[in-house]
């Protein structure tokens, strides 16, 4: 089987040890933690003698064992009344529940104090009879206990008693062997008396009880010989595969009970007292070494009842409905489907939430993205579009004494030479009044103006200059550079502007020309930077580079 780790506190009232807390981890069968306190238990009247000191001795096993403030409390306590019935199949539930309490009406413990029972149908039920077992306990004893466990900070789970709790400890364990439709017989012995079950695989089929009276005071020939006459008459009439004896009072070792016994086929034992020879579980690092042989199979059960459930077709719960307040006021509320009752705890509530939203709101949300989507990109188009329409509106706005009556061709081109009559003066003056042999080598005509060039004779320069100026006396333009190149030689393009010249020079003036000196000038409405550092070395600090003591002229 497949084992799953549970967090559940196991707390037993065991009467051969007192009160016992432990926790089990599930998978590995390993004890992780376990402590005990002494506890008197009142055997004739079956409940533990005093609730008050039962709490104290809990409080202190919660607190040595640091067991955490609101963990799962699972309590075994011995049993008190343990029987399987035939019922009609007729009969609905609150008939059986009335035929119960009815039996129990008649049980010496019952004669004077209320039961809360807890009835399961078994699998092996007919078509014929409902297979029902049930438990029961005093009601007012259950009631002070759960009220101590919530009063200490803890949540009650469940409440089983000894026999149940040991069937599925023994299972469990691998003890018994309980494959479908094996028939078998459970014997288990206490101070009180002998409880025979009869199995099919992990089913009750029949109980039987013998009271009995045994003690340390008589011999050990009395006591296994009373044991031998209750239970050897029921024995012989239970034919089964094997039987198995379980005891769990330090009076009665379970393996001498089984070599004393006759019966039809082989008899395994196992101890639960003093007369263990071996760990039933293996312990943690946590727990002493002592308590190996001490732990009961009705803490073990204690342990694993919430994890167990799956395995086990035997649910009992004490804690149920029949305690009234004290367990509706701490349990989650129940649904009933088709005879299975289904709590709705809130783990249980969030799963069924998602699956209801991944089964109904699934789609729905789906198709809400999809179309928010498709809304999110029409409405992002609506803005977009609306922006467009304002804009558009805003220039119809500005523009509402526009006409096209109003605009005149000449009254623009007009506009447009006012705006930029310096430039075309200066496009003028260049493309007309350019001196003879004078020629530009650079020109910026915006906002600022700057002409460069270079002639072989000062004449032409200062004309050009003349020209530039009086076409706007008033600007702030000036010759700003006027001096000898260096280089000896005009370029090559004064050869060709020559050559094709209709006016010719004589030849010796040519030569003349090409082999002299000529002069570079700059005419600017802004500061000019020197780019001949050697040029300007070259002049005094009166005036630019090129001849001594030449001045701007404006």
């Amino acid at each position: 089987m497949s084992l799953t780790k549970s967090s559940i506190v196991g707390v037993s009232v065991t009467p051969e040890i007192g009160l016992e807390v432990a926790q089990i981890d599930f998978a590995s069968q390993t004890v992780e933690k376990y402590g005990i306190r002494q506890l008197e238990y009142d055997a004739s009247r079956r409940e533990v003698a005093d609730l008050d000191l039962f709490k104290e001795a809990l409080q202190d096993l919660f607190f040595e064992l640091q067991i955490p403030k609101g963990s799962e409390v699972v309590l075994n306590i011995p049993t008190v009344a343990f029987k399987t019935v035939d019922y009609p199949a007729a009969m609905d539930e609150g008939q059986i529940s009335n035929a119960i309490e009815e039996e129990l009406s008649e049980h010496f413990i019952f004669k004077t104090v209320e039961p809360v029972v807890s009835a399961t149908r078994l699998p092996n039920s007919s078509m014929q009879f409902n297979k029902i077992a049930y438990t029961a306990a005093q009601k007012q004893m259950l009631i002070e206990i759960a009220m101590s466990i919530k009063d200490l900070g803890y949540k009650l789970y469940g409440i089983d008693t000894s026999v149940n709790s040991d069937l599925n400890a023994l299972m469990y364990k691998q003890r018994i062997d309980v494959s479908d439709d094996t028939s078998w017989v459970l014997l288990i012995v206490d101070s009180m008396c002998c409880r025979i079950m009869t199995m099919s695989g992990r089913n009750y089929v029949d109980t039987y009880e013998e009271r009995i009276s045994i003690g340390e005071v008589l011999g050990d020939a009395e006591n296994y010989g009373t044991v031998v006459s209750a239970v050897s008459p029921i024995l012989k009439n239970l034919p089964s595969k094997y039987l198995c004896v379980v005891s769990k009072t330090n009076i009665i070792s379970a393996e001498v009970l089984a070599s004393k016994l006759t019966y039809s086929a082989p008899i395994i034992h196992q101890e639960a007292n003093c007369f263990s020879k071996e760990a039933f579980l293996e312990l943690g690092p946590e727990v002493d070494e002592k308590f190996a042989n001490i732990l009961s199979l009705d803490v073990i059960g204690a342990c694993i009842y919430k994890d167990f459930a799956q395995y086990t077709d035997a649910h009992f719960n004490l804690f149920n409905k029949s305690l009234g307040e004290i367990y509706t006021m701490d349990q989650p509320p129940e649904l009933n489907l088709n005879g299975r009752t289904i709590v709705l705890t809130n783990g249980y509530l969030i799963k069924l939430l998602i699956l209801l939203a991944v089964l109904i709101l699934g789609p729905s949300i789906g198709g809400y993205i999809y179309f928010s989507t498709l809304i999110a990109n029409a409405n992002n188009e609506i803005q977009s579009l609306d922006a467009e329409a304002v804009r558009i509106k805003q220039y119809l706005k500005d523009n509402e004494n526009v006409s096209s009556n109003l605009f005149d061709e000449g009254d623009e081109i007009r506009i447009g030479l006012l705006h930029n009559k310096n430039i075309y003066s200066y496009y003028t003056i260049v493309g007309t009044e350019i001196p003879k042999k004078l020629w530009l080598t650079h020109l910026k005509l915006s906002d600022k103006t700057t002409i460069e060039g270079q002639a072989d004779n000062l004449e032409s320069v200062y004309a050009f200059f003349r020209s530039v100026k009086d076409y706007d006396p008033d600007s702030g333009i000036k010759l700003q550079k006027l001096g000898l190149a260096t280089n000896g030689s005009a370029p090559q393009e004064i050869e060709e502007l020559n050559n094709n010249e209709s006016e010719g020079f004589d030849t010796d003036s040519i030569l003349t020309s090409l082999n002299a000196d000529f002069y570079e000038f700059v005419i600017s409405d802004e500061a000019i930077v020197n780019k001949n550092n050697n040029n300007q070395a070259a002049g005094n600090n009166n005036g630019p580079a090129g001849l001594p003591g030449l001045e701007p002229i404006n």
